[in-house]
């Protein structure tokens, strides 16, 4: 009897340690995603089966327009994705806390750019044939942003600067092709496909980098998982490597997850994915200030208030 009872014990004791390993693996995050070559990591990350190796459950959930997005995080709906400074920012100033841990994508002016383009019939070459000329953007956004920055850095001032709202990437692409409108500005992949069919490249962001990615989480999920979190980029970190170091194998996954055109391949290549790192701080306070000068925030916001950098993976750039 007293072998049994051992024998009962120790299977017990195994059971519970079991669960115990069970739970920790089972430890979940809902992470919301745009379709945008910035969010290809986590695809790869997911597929490859790396989020599960870092002990962390991770379920994607794809949106499709940044509203839909951060309208998630504010009701509880995910824990975190991946956004802009502007996004961050405006969550914080409409009362839900959220901060960054990472930058996405854009560790280098080539990752991810932004161009200001011509349309093919508007004879427009240069920033200062668009003076008093509106540009087509999506308003209070980091596209208004990168133009504004743009085109003042070309030496335009601020009331020579004409806008026209035009929400829509597809759209804003289309009309530029069909000489419809005489400017717009678009991310890559389209603004690459643009000036392959005739679009006159005006400025871009290669040389300022003004345009970047940052995953972001609410604060409440941070306080409460901290080390998740870290196991979460430490996979991410992984995912990046591996598309660096292969990035031809996903071209496929760009289509299907990205919805990258099949035809954009041809000109544009994503080839490379920062290791998880701080996000920049001259370019969030940059941010910031655009923003409050825009009207677009009721106070100023500190680096600190917007971004957590300790929880980044003990091998991430810093």
């Amino acid at each position: 009897m007293r072998y049994k009872r051992a024998v009962i014990l120790l299977v017990l004791a195994v059971m519970v340690m079991a669960a115990g390993c069970s739970d920790k693996q089972e430890e979940k995050i809902t992470i919301g995603l745009l379709p945008i070559v910035d969010s290809l990591p986590f695809y790869v990350a997911s597929e490859k089966g790396l989020f599960q190796a870092a002990g962390v459950n991770v379920q994607l959930v794809n949106f499709d327009s940044a509203m839909e997005r951060d309208s998630a995080i504010q009701a509880g709906e995910i824990d975190g994705t991946l956004g802009d400074v502007l996004a961050v920012a405006a969550l914080n100033n409409a009362g839900t806390a959220v901060k960054m841990v990472s930058l996405g994508l854009g560790e280098t002016g080539k990752e991810g750019r932004f161009a200001i383009l011509a349309s093919p019939g508007s004879g427009i070459a240069a920033p200062g044939d668009l003076k008093n000329v509106p540009v087509a953007v999506s308003t209070n956004s980091i596209i208004e942003y990168v133009t504004d920055s743009l085109l003042l850095d070309s030496g335009l001032n601020p009331d020579e600067i004409r806008k026209e709202a035009i929400p829509k990437i597809p759209v804003r692409f289309n009309l530029l092709l069909e000489n419809k409108i005489k400017a717009a500005c678009l991310p890559d992949p389209l603004a690459a496909m643009a000036q392959n069919k005739g679009a006159k490249l005006v400025a871009d962001d290669t040389g300022s980098n003004l345009s970047q990615t940052v995953i972001y989480f609410r604060n409440d999920f941070l306080d409460r998982h901290p080390g998740a979190v870290t196991s979460f980029l430490k996979a991410y970190g992984r995912a990046a490597a591996e598309i660096n170091g292969n990035p031809g194998a996903y071209s496929s996954m760009l289509v299907e997850k990205a919805r990258v055109p099949r035809e954009a391949l041809d000109v544009f290549a994503m080839d490379h994915y920062p290791a998880p790192q701080p996000p920049d701080r001259a370019h969030v306070e940059k941010v910031v200030g655009w923003m409050l000068e825009k009207g677009l925030l009721k106070k100023q916001f500190s680096y600190e208030d917007l971004a957590r950098t300790d929880l980044l993976p003990p091998q991430a750039k810093q």
